[in-house]
């Protein structure tokens, strides 16, 4: 279904990217069966690859305490691109009251950062995915976001990206949920470009068919207004540069 909406949107490449977690005590650990999604893209490949290119992508909940784990298990599942996405912190939901029990708004914000920055740093991803997710629930319980207070955190992020080759992800997904703007925010799209960011993926985060590629105009237009130029292609973990407009 995917396949088919992306090739009626006039879309060239589609990225697929399935959930994986590590924690032994999240329900859903033992959900993601490599073998099973690998089938299913080859399958998909065989079927439109004349009119589509696919990519094979894994989207890894990232939490410092099983980073080993993580390791270990990339080396023995290859992919076309991994994205790093923080969900909790120490076992504890993005800013549910486990997490936001004694902290300040400021903190809840600050230690979802600081996960992200230890997220890059491991060496285990290409994307950082949806920066600023604590949004989505952040926004509904402290008011509007403003992301000043935490210039100095994303700058850091920004950096260590660029050192290492990270690309950022624009998610448009933060545009239906409560967050109310794309993930990262306008602002932070360009503190990334001014810092000499380049590598740049869109994302929908699309579950369904229908969200598939959704406010995309918007993300480019974001992309383009902050000085950058193009999005990234990957096979096999290595990027590929695409004109954002011909």
């Amino acid at each position: 279904e995917q396949c088919e909406r992306a090739i009626l949107l006039g879309l060239d490449v589609i990225g697929f990217s399935e959930h994986k977690d590590f924690d032994p005590q999240d329900p859903v650990v033992d959900y993601f069966d490599y073998e099973r999604y690998r089938a299913e893209i080859e399958e998909a490949r065989a079927r439109f690859g004349h009119q589509l290119t696919i990519r094979m992508g894994v989207e890894i909940d990232y939490q410092k305490w099983f980073e080993d784990r993580i390791r270990t298990w990339l080396e023995d599942h290859p992919f076309d691109f991994v994205i790093g996405s923080v969900h909790y912190v120490d076992r504890a939901k993005l800013m549910t009251p486990e997490y936001t029990h004694n902290r300040t708004r400021e903190e809840a914000y600050k230690v979802y950062f600081e996960a992200v920055q230890h997220s890059v740093e491991s060496g285990l991803i290409d994307i950082v995915g949806h920066l600023e997710y604590a949004n989505r629930r952040g926004v509904p319980l402290y008011g509007p976001y403003d992301p000043s207070p935490y210039r100095e955190d994303v700058i850091r992020i920004f950096r260590a990206m660029i050192a290492r080759g990270v690309a950022l992800e624009i998610n448009t997904a933060g545009l239906r949920q409560g967050a109310g703007h794309t993930y990262p925010c306008d602002a932070h799209i360009k503190l990334y470009a001014s810092l000499g960011g380049r590598l740049l993926t869109i994302g929908s985060d699309a579950h369904h068919p229908d969200d598939l590629a959704a406010s995309y105009c918007t993300a480019a237009d974001l992309a383009l207004a902050a000085g950058l130029k193009s999005i990234t292609d990957w096979q096999d973990r290595r990027p590929k540069p695409v004109p954002l407009r011909p």
